[in-house]
């Protein structure tokens, strides 16, 4: 089960009645504290970490503070400001906090304004483009407590489906990988099984299909005859800069590479792209020594070999479809750094 922890300024009625209200919320493990002190003692214990916490208003230092903690911790931050970011309340704050309430807020993998108006200030700042709004039912009678739970639920849902990468533990990354080489080659013998109850599924999937890869794994788990229930993908949030992974299958070796070498040169390198690559250089009529010298012809046989060994890490390509010896360089690192960022917020 979800567990979020909900931070809030002590002595404020408010807050404390509208964050109440969240926590009876019997589908996520809610907690609260209005106090710093108690929140950093345990965020000393990663054993007492929550899946992400909560901030409630943003005019308590020490609050912040502990928040910025929490982030440095890898714990995802949610903001509700309650109004305390409108220009008119910052107008009188030092330069210093105001740019601790920046970092607040574009550290926050959601922000959640109280009104559509909140909403157009906090978007015209430019610190944080993951703005939602949601109505206080303390304040208005358009909502109630039960919608309000409703949706504070699926923007949690939503920030713990974000950077999935991230979360990704080694069995799920490694079976990714298998279920990628063996949707392309289309038989189980080249791959090893998979230990099915070891894998986030959910994690997967959601990955693959941010990543483009989605039909490939299907075909993957085909090939294996894995059985599985159905696993539901719902929404995250994305990177500003994401945009769906163009295909380019059907395209030649050089073709595709230099379409990679375009996608990392614009931090926008997909797992497809990768996965496509691996394919062509399956196929039969793939000439190492034509294909060589095609590559040195454009300059780009050096890029290549680093991108041979990244092609082993992420979708298994066996070094006898290498048309030369893979490369381990910074260019190799940078492939790889760009991979890991390509969905992170």
């Amino acid at each position: 089960m979800l567990s979020v922890l909900h931070i809030y300024p002590p002595h404020n009625a408010m807050l404390a009645q509208y964050v109440n209200m969240l926590t009876n919320d019997s589908m996520i493990k809610s907690e609260a504290i209005d106090d710093v002190n108690a929140l950093t003692l345990r965020l000393k214990d990663p054993a007492q970490h929550p899946d992400l916490i909560h901030q409630h208003g943003c005019n308590h230092p020490g609050i912040t503070k502990a928040t910025a903690l929490a982030y440095r911790k890898g714990i995802r931050i949610v903001l509700t400001p309650h109004g305390e970011l409108e220009p008119w309340e910052m107008k009188n704050n030092m330069p210093a906090r105001n740019s601790m309430l920046k970092n607040l807020v574009a550290h926050s993998y959601a922000v959640i304004a109280r009104s559509s108006m909140e909403a157009e200030e906090l978007s015209k700042q430019g610190w944080n483009s993951r703005i939602e709004t949601i109505r206080n039912p303390l304040i208005t009678r358009t909502t109630n407590a039960e919608e309000l739970m409703v949706k504070h639920r699926h923007i949690y849902q939503r920030v713990m489906n974000s950077n999935i990468l991230e979360l990704m533990d080694e069995a799920t990354q490694d079976a990714l990988k298998t279920l990628i080489k063996a949707g392309i080659t289309g038989d189980e013998r080249w791959v090893r099984p998979i230990d099915t109850e070891a894998v986030n599924w959910h994690h997967l999937l959601l990955y693959a299909q941010l990543e483009g890869v989605k039909a490939l794994v299907e075909r993957g788990i085909l090939a294996m005859g894995i059985q599985m229930r159905e696993v539901e993908i719902t929404h995250s949030f994305l990177p500003d800069s994401y945009t769906p992974p163009e295909s380019v299958i059907g395209k030649s070796v050089i073709d595709i590479v230099r379409h990679i070498q375009k996608q990392t040169s614009k931090q926008q390198l997909a797992l497809l792209s990768l996965a496509e690559l691996d394919a062509a250089l399956r196929r039969e009529d793939v000439e190492d020594d034509l294909l060589m010298q095609q590559l040195k012809a454009e300059k780009i046989d050096g890029f290549f070999a680093s991108l041979l060994t990244v092609l082993n890490e992420q979708t298994g390509l066996d070094e006898g479809y290498m048309p030369c010896e893979p490369t381990e360089n910074s260019e190799t690192k940078q492939i790889r750094k760009i991979i890991k960022k390509h969905l992170e917020i």
